[in-house]
């Protein structure tokens, strides 16, 4: 666990570590947090594992669900989380406190500091990503002009050490994300009633960008029931997707090479870049 002046020589320093925890408290008055932006457009900070602390409890304490840790942290997939490891903690702006009032205990909270990034004005930072006024960050900061630097560390507020409520989180993820969760759901219960009949692939995933599957998280395959849940691993970043079967592959259209064609926002999801990547697959028959 940092201490205060650990911290307050990595400020003076222009570091951005992350915050750390303990097995009973994931915050403490003395931890400091920075801000950065995530693959989702989202406000995101990296909580430092300590021993004790596992990723169920972690999500719980800043209010999220395992899917949604590991949709900000897919690198987690099936493995052991390691002590000393940073997961991103994505942090929606009602949990960031931008005022104090007469009863304010500064003990409570921890402070919030937002990394600037390439791209970044002094508007943008207040308006779009705060909405704050522009000169209670100014004040805040000791700024006497609007002219940023890349690394710079901005005061914007605090967060109560007691963690994140789960109603704070208004919007969970990306909004698709919420139908790949009841397809995962469907997956794990039918998997848990017949073990057996899971089967495992590997090979090329296909997906075209004006696909008409594009509206959803869907798949063709050639022999998964039609309508079962099928999962999709992209082993390059080790994010999964489930996706709804509503088809068949075309016979003499794809190589044999390919064993399955997705929507674009499963290939979205994946984080794939080319229209041919390869992929596992799971699904039961």
């Amino acid at each position: 666990m940092k201490n205060y002046l650990a911290f307050l020589l990595l400020f003076l320093a222009g570091g951005t570590e992350a915050i750390t925890g303990d097995s009973t408290r994931y915050l403490l008055p003395e931890d400091t947090i920075f801000l950065k932006i995530g693959k989702y457009q989202h406000k995101i900070f990296e909580h430092e594992i300590e021993k004790g602390q596992t990723l169920y409890s972690l999500a719980k304490f800043y209010g999220l669900s395992i899917d949604e840790l590991y949709l900000y942290n897919p690198q987690l997939l099936d493995r052991v989380l390691s002590p000393y490891e940073k997961v991103s903690i994505p942090i929606p702006n009602r949990a960031i406190i931008r005022y104090t009032k007469a009863d304010f205990q500064r003990e409570q909270y921890v402070p919030i500091y937002y990394v600037v990034r390439k791209g970044d004005t002094f508007f943008s930072i207040s308006t779009r990503l705060f909405k704050m006024p522009m000169d209670t960050i100014a004040l805040r900061n000791n700024l006497t002009s609007a002219t940023l630097s890349i690394g710079q560390s901005l005061f914007v507020g605090w967060m109560d050490i007691n963690g994140i409520p789960e109603s704070f989180r208004k919007f969970r993820g990306d909004p698709q994300w919420q139908g790949g969760q009841q397809l995962r759901g469907r997956y794990v219960k039918d998997k848990a009633r017949h073990p057996e009949r899971e089967r495992v692939e590997q090979g090329v995933a296909f997906w075209q960008k004006n696909s008409g599957m594009a509206s959803d998280l869907y798949a063709l395959h050639r022999r998964a029931p039609l309508n079962s849940v099928i999962a999709v691993t992209n082993p390059m970043n080790k994010r999964r997707v489930y996706a709804k079967v509503i088809g068949r592959i075309p016979e003499n259209v794809y190589g044999s090479d390919v064993v399955v064609v997705i929507s674009p926002t499963v290939a979205k999801f994946l984080g794939a870049k080319d229209p041919r990547f390869l992929v596992k697959l799971r699904y039961l028959r």
